[in-house]
């Protein structure tokens, strides 16, 4: 892979948390291993839950040198207000995170690495470095290509002691036999999606059924090939500063009207979108390092497969629809904006149980949080 340690580049890390922040230890000790305090911003998003103490420590670690902005509700809502968002983004959820990707792209930073708060990097790794992989003109590498279409990115591991999927994949392909191919490539990546190991990112049926450990990265980083897919979440996921206007994180919590509600998958959805608009541009996607260290914070997961299951099965229905899309435009606004045209039409046209009323409803909340979210992310690009 091409060597990112001369580049020039800047990044921002953005985490939300209702945690005390401990995971700012170990990324501090990766910003000073790396030499790159200087370059790096830490955005930490907080939310009606989370301690004082958080706060603290992210003054406890500017003092040691950390670029770190831990803004309280009353300075996020100030923000909001700024820039004609007042009410957009709801409270006690991941889409708080949002407030942290457009810091990130107000500050200029070439790089935002989106990471959840139980994701701590590595000692023996370049983390920044490696991430800022989506800053070079050109990488070479291995690139995979899926006959089904889909590559299980959890095969890059050594996961024991059963096979599994990432969460997001879609259940039709968990079963079929796929033949993988790989060749050299190259090409220019903009979006880098670091594995985890410990617990790996699985969804709640996963863990009832399968629980399993990641132990050890076994392959080399791939690129994906433009028709082989994979989920992309929010947890070790860089991108270049030209895709934050097709990766907000959409809204969750949303009942369908069936007894399910659309829960825990806005990561993957954005994932997909922003995958969406990168292969139409002819840009890459990268799969594999850095690994992070997945201490995964406590689960319920009889109640998150729960909420999973509407997301799960719209994507099932939407997989080949997404998959096959031809999208429009030459910048990721114009492509984010004709993808979300695409989406309000494919909820009219779409047929089945899951397809209430509610769900259409719901999809088209969703594109127009989308169009605002772009054309509140233009005024920095």
């Amino acid at each position: 892979m091409t060597d990112v340690s001369s580049s020039s580049w800047t990044a921002a890390l953005v985490v939300t948390t209702i945690n005390g922040g401990e995971f700012l230890r170990d990324y501090h000790a990766a910003l000073l291993r790396e030499g790159l305090l200087e370059r790096v911003n830490v955005i930490v998003i907080p939310d009606r839950k989370t301690p004082p103490c958080l706060y603290e420590r992210c003054i406890e670690y500017a003092r040691l040198g950390l670029r770190v902005t831990c803004p309280t509700l009353e300075q996020q809502e100030e923000y909001l207000r700024k820039i004609n968002l007042a009410g957009f983004i709801p409270y006690d959820s991941d889409n708080r995170r949002n407030i942290g990707y457009l810091m990130a792209l107000e500050m200029g930073c070439e790089v935002l690495i989106s990471i959840d708060d139980d994701n701590y990097c590595l000692p023996e790794t370049n983390f920044f470095r490696e991430h800022a992989v989506v800053c070079q003109p050109v990488t070479e590498g291995t690139c995979v290509s899926s006959s089904t279409g889909w590559f299980d990115i959890c095969d890059l591991m050594q996961v024991q002691p059963v096979r599994v999927w990432p969460r997001g994949t879609p259940y039709k392909y968990h079963h079929q036999s796929a033949q993988i191919s790989r060749r050299s490539e190259s090409g220019r990546v903009r979006l880098n999606a670091g594995l985890w190991l410990g617990e790996p990112d699985l969804d709640a049926m996963t863990w009832l059924v399968s629980p399993v450990r990641a132990t050890a990265f076994k392959d080399e980083s791939v690129l994906l090939d433009p028709t082989t897919w994979t989920p992309i979440n929010s947890q070790n996921t860089a991108l270049h500063r030209d895709l934050i206007v097709s990766y907000y994180f959409v809204p969750m919590n949303h009942p369908l009207g069936t007894g399910l509600i659309i829960d825990r998958y806005g990561d993957i959805f954005s994932g997909y979108f922003c995958q969406a608009c990168v292969r139409h541009l002819g840009d890459r996607i990268r799969v594999g390092t850095p690994v992070a260290d997945h201490r995964r914070n406590s689960h319920n997961y009889l109640r998150d497969a729960a909420c999973e299951m509407g997301c799960i099965w719209m994507l099932d229905d939407l997989a080949d629809w997404l998959t096959g899309l031809r999208l429009q435009g030459t910048t990721y606004h114009e492509t984010y904006l004709s993808l979300a045209a695409a989406l309000d039409d494919v909820a009219e046209r779409s047929k089945g149980q899951i397809w209430t009323e509610a769900t259409r409803q719901y999809v088209h909340h969703m594109t127009a949080c989308m169009r605002r979210w772009t054309s509140v992310c233009q005024r920095w690009l």
